[in-house]
């Protein structure tokens, strides 16, 4: 199924390019930090040295890749595509953040400054979570694959037919050093007030900007329909519209949607009379256990909006975003195609 740039299942990406002559090393101190403000963010991290490549998913261990790569080109290039001046000095630090939608900024550049690297990414992971509501500057569109092709794939083996031998380093240094403490500075962004339009109300929260909209949604907003599923962006329970299109909630910042128009399941039945879709689900037994129906209803109703709903192989399609473990596959396509009917 298709979803609409906020939804997309690859989540946010930060790419950090470490000052000229910088030894990037991973200790254990340094990961909890780190991996704690990713799962906060839904975000990878990649760390792209002239000699190296690190990457780092919330709950994955540490991939490391050892290969030469050109990484101030890629800053000069990235840097030019945010419009900024990219005359920062040999031995600046840059942190990009690459959202869902393909949009890219710059959310830190300095010198090496004190402290480890560690803890100036860890500084730089918390202004991303601020960044992400920024508006200070017009955001850029790239590509996701242009930009990590260029910026990683263009110097692994794959291009030069040299092998890349991954290294898992869930503890100790790249040159086998001790570990050491981690400063708490910079562990996490402060709240901040947003007021978000749900089934036609402006509610009003105070939030730190790491919070998903579906966590807004259940936690916040006593709006439990939406289900959290997976939590990765793969079953389709957590399905909202966002002016009047699909994303998943769950991979959706909160902050990201405050000048939208969301509607979750609640916002579809008036009183007692349920929304045609939502009638023609239960009228078709287009469920069993109901976990997923939610999300399955309210992608129905974004696929109808998208005009795509016209055969029930289009309907199949652009549904295979949502899952249902119980297998009602054959019962939803036929609710959907009554519903669309009957809207």
């Amino acid at each position: 199924m298709e979803k609409v740039a906020l939804g997309r299942c690859d989540g946010l990406l930060l790419l950090a390019f470490p000052s000229e002559g910088s030894d990037f090393v991973v200790r254990e101190a340094d990961l909890a930090p780190i991996r704690a403000e990713l799962r906060g963010l839904g975000a990878t991290l990649v760390v792209v040295s002239a000699t190296s490549v690190w990457q780092f998913r919330p709950d994955d261990d540490v991939e490391h890749f050892e290969r030469r790569l050109d990484a101030a080109a890629e800053v000069e290039r990235l840097t030019a595509l945010c419009g900024i001046d990219g005359a920062s000095g040999p031995t600046s630090e840059s942190v990009f953040l690459i959202e869902p939608r393909g949009e890219v900024r710059l959310v830190s550049r300095t010198g090496p400054g004190a402290g480890s690297l560690a803890e100036r990414l860890l500084a730089a992971l918390s202004s991303a979570g601020r960044a992400v509501v920024a508006e200070s500057r017009r955001p850029v569109r790239i590509s996701r694959r242009e930009c990590v092709t260029s910026a990683l794939l263009a110097g692994f083996a794959l291009a030069s037919g040299n092998a890349c031998a991954p290294v898992r380093a869930p503890g100790a240094s790249r040159d086998g050093g001790a570990s050491g403490p981690v400063s708490a500075a910079g562990a996490g962004p402060g709240e901040l007030d947003v007021v978000l339009t749900v089934n036609g109300e402006r509610r009003p929260l105070r939030i730190e900007p790491r919070v998903s909209l579906l966590d807004a949604l259940r936690e916040r907003l006593d709006l439990p329909g939406s289900k959290k599923g997976c939590d990765h962006g793969q079953c389709g329970a957590c399905t909202v519209l966002v002016d009047g299109r699909r994303v998943y909630a769950c991979l959706t910042l909160a902050v990201m949607v405050q000048n939208a128009k969301i509607t979750t399941i609640e916002g579809l039945a008036r009183g007692d009379a349920l929304h045609p879709m939502q009638a023609a689900f239960v009228a078709e037994d287009g469920l069993q256990c109901g976990y997923c129906t939610p999300g399955q209803i309210m992608s129905a109703m974004g696929l109808v909006t998208e005009g795509r709903a016209h055969t029930d192989d289009e309907v199949r399609e652009h549904m295979s975003g949502n899952l249902c473990r119980c297998g009602a596959y054959p019962n939803i396509v036929r609710a959907i195609q009554i519903g669309r009917k009957a809207i």
